[in-house]
């Protein structure tokens, strides 16, 4: 999927000052954001290492600020304006007013 973050030079840098796979840094980022955040691994290592996120330092959140531009939404809200499940074949379910 494009872009991809987890290949962002700016959060693979910091992941490997920090000592965390970019995953674990881009997650960490969210939480302390207090952004809300899927993820959606089946494999076990993968669920673990979500789990063992860790503060970013100050530094680490000013340069992802700074130096990150790519400002895409991966959350259909945002092109359909209905929150929730869209059907395959997106099919958008209406509501009654």
């Amino acid at each position: 999927m494009d872009p991809n973050v987890l290949a962002d030079p700016v959060i693979t840098s910091i992941a490997q000052r920090v000592g965390k796979t970019a995953a674990q840094v881009a997650l960490a980022w969210a939480v302390q954001r207090g952004s809300a955040f899927l993820t959606t691994s089946t494999k076990p290592q993968r669920i673990q290492e979500n789990f063992e996120i860790s503060t970013l330092p100050a530094d680490a959140l000013q340069e992802i600020r700074d130096r990150v531009t790519t400002r895409v939404r991966f959350n259909s809200v945002v092109e359909t304006g209905v929150p929730g499940f869209i059907p395959r074949g997106g099919v958008v379910p209406t509501t009654p007013r």
